[in-house]
């Protein structure tokens, strides 16, 4: 279940690049987030980065982190390890991804990944090499390339797509705008969002095809707020609880 939120927490898309907007994330950011199922708090995750070094390049690296906490930590261990060394400034293109993942005291899985945009191809620690469409990213640089974008320009309805290659697949992820809207978000205030609808097949897991929901901050810095999920039993939530080092001013109001 973990491990859909926080998919669903790096979902998005790209478009719409502009070198005169401000940069909305630099080095050593941080965002915690609380992961809810109903009124428990089940985990807790993070995104972070900062500026290294990598084959003689200036890059930077990324990495979302998630585990579970209290009672569900009791009832089944989960942590979850998403990383990528990308380019910030040619797009976000990443050129390494990495997938550990562990859950409950048997099932694991590292996957490491490495992209050849000049060829479009990747390789995968699990399956070999695999020919894929140009600019295909993995879903944390998808994430932040978003964050790059001016957003203002999107109209009502819009539906736009990236390619990625996650969970050892090229996966056509697309998103849908759906509006703005204001989120009270406890001590941080309270924030005007764009919100999005992840565009996914009504199945087992999902009550329909806009179960899920994602707010980015409607400001310079363009972060994920908040992630809901509605599914055939209950509702999950992932809730921005603290930020560090942002780039830009925030955009929220006490």
């Amino acid at each position: 279940m973990k491990t859909i939120l926080l998919t669903v927490l790096l979902m998005t898309s790209a478009l719409f690049a502009s070198a005169q907007i401000p940069p909305a994330f630099g080095p050593k950011e941080k965002l915690t987030y609380e992961i809810y199922y109903a009124f428990v708090t089940g985990a807790k995750m993070s995104l972070e980065t900062r500026a290294i070094t990598y084959e003689g390049k200036q890059i930077m690296h990324l990495k979302a982190f998630g585990k579970t906490v209290g009672l569900v930590d009791k009832i089944y261990k989960i942590s979850e390890d998403y990383q990528s060394w990308m380019d910030p400034n040619n797009k976000c293109l990443p050129y390494k991804s990495l997938e550990d993942v562990h859950e409950g005291s048997s099932y694991n899985r590292k996957i490491t990944v490495t992209f050849d945009h000049e060829n479009n191809t990747i390789n995968s620690t699990k399956s070999g090499d695999h020919k894929v469409k140009a600019n295909c990213y993995d879903i944390v640089s998808a994430a932040y390339y978003l964050r790059t974008m001016d957003l203002s320009k999107l109209y009502k309805g819009q539906v736009i797509s990236v390619n990625t290659w996650f969970g050892n697949e090229e996966w056509p992820l697309q998103v849908k705008y759906v509006e703005t809207e204001t989120l009270k978000m406890g001590k941080l205030g309270k924030i005007k969002c764009y919100k999005f609808v992840p565009v996914v097949e009504v199945s087992g897991v999902f009550t329909d095809k806009d179960a899920l929901k994602l707010w980015i901050s409607a400001d310079d810095n363009k972060i994920p707020i908040r992630a809901q999920m509605s599914l055939l039993v209950g509702s999950a939530k992932v809730d921005l609880i603290s930020y560090e080092n942002l780039a830009n001013p925030t955009g929220f109001v006490k």
